[in-house]
């Protein structure tokens, strides 16, 4: 995933040689249960259809909110339980093999998130369709 954004970075001319983007924007793959970054040094964190792969999310939230800045934005996406058994329905394929966690209601990831530090008033939550979440959330 990194080497296809890198790629259309690249490939954007409103991207590809701004000073903002290659003084601001950084592509990093890294454990985020152990962000190899300082402490209230990053303004945004993003994880595009990750959140259900991890298998530490209290180690995973606190560290994105002990590397964001103070206004620091996380965004990520993931997917209800409902998605995984769809795609088990359709494809009889073990879908338990495919992700470590299962969540079951926008609760349970609104919890998590402030499990990591950040006050609800500053996570929002929104499903698309039926079973894909954007958390939005702001340190």
């Amino acid at each position: 995933m990194l080497l296809e954004a890198r790629r259309r970075i690249q490939s954007d001319s409103n991207l590809n040689g701004s000073v903002s983007t290659r003084t601001f924007l950084e592509l990093v793959r890294c454990d985020v249960g152990n962000i190899p970054m300082k402490s209230e040094g990053v303004d945004a964190l993003h994880a595009g259809a990750a959140m259900h792969c991890w298998p530490d999310l209290d180690s995973a939230l606190s560290e994105i909110y002990r590397v964001l800045k103070p206004g620091g934005r996380f965004f990520a996406t993931t997917f209800l339980a409902p998605y995984f058994r769809g795609v088990q329905s359709m494809s009889g394929e073990d879908v338990q093999q495919k992700a470590f966690q299962y969540f079951e209601t926008v609760d349970v990831l609104k919890d998590i998130v402030l499990s990591g530090g950040f006050q609800e008033e500053n996570i929002e939550i929104e499903v698309l369709g039926t079973a894909c979440v954007v958390i939005k959330a702001v340190k």
